[in-house]
């Protein structure tokens, strides 16, 4: 059975620039809240100046300060911390898109329409597929 659309074909553009809109928005707003939650935690470990040089790249001026291995230890615990987020963050999202996705309705009509010679070539088609 073909793929329908979940928007008129009148309302495609509309439908895509709200797409890429918050396209967008996740990529800033996640950028900044996944920033936010690794230096967050790595403050745990390091104190705020050294956690913010560490999260922006500044690991090789902080070595001869802290060592190493703290330093590995305070990233991977922010990167542990951003990847807890983030998976709930997804498993949020899955969640909220079959709760609230709305699955179009088949109809009569829709079924009908194509007509029997339209059907047979279909299922020929899905056979065909099936072998090959």
């Amino acid at each position: 059975m073909p793929r329908r659309a979940a928007v008129p074909p009148e309302r495609a553009g509309m439908a895509g620039g709200a797409v890429n809109t918050f396209r967008q928005l996740g990529y800033a707003l996640g950028i900044a809240l996944f920033g936010t939650v690794l230096t967050s935690r790595m403050r745990d470990t390091l104190p705020a100046d050294a956690a913010h040089a560490l999260a922006g790249g500044g690991a090789g001026a902080l070595r001869d300060v802290f060592g190493e291995g703290v330093l590995r230890a305070a990233f991977a615990g922010g990167l542990d911390a951003v990847a807890v987020v983030a998976g709930s963050t997804a498993a949020v999202a899955g969640v909220l898109v079959l709760a609230l996705v709305r699955r179009p309705r088949v109809t009569k009509t829709t079924v009908t329409s194509a007509g029997p010679r339209a059907l047979a070539q279909e299922e020929t088609e899905e056979t065909t597929a099936r072998r090959g």
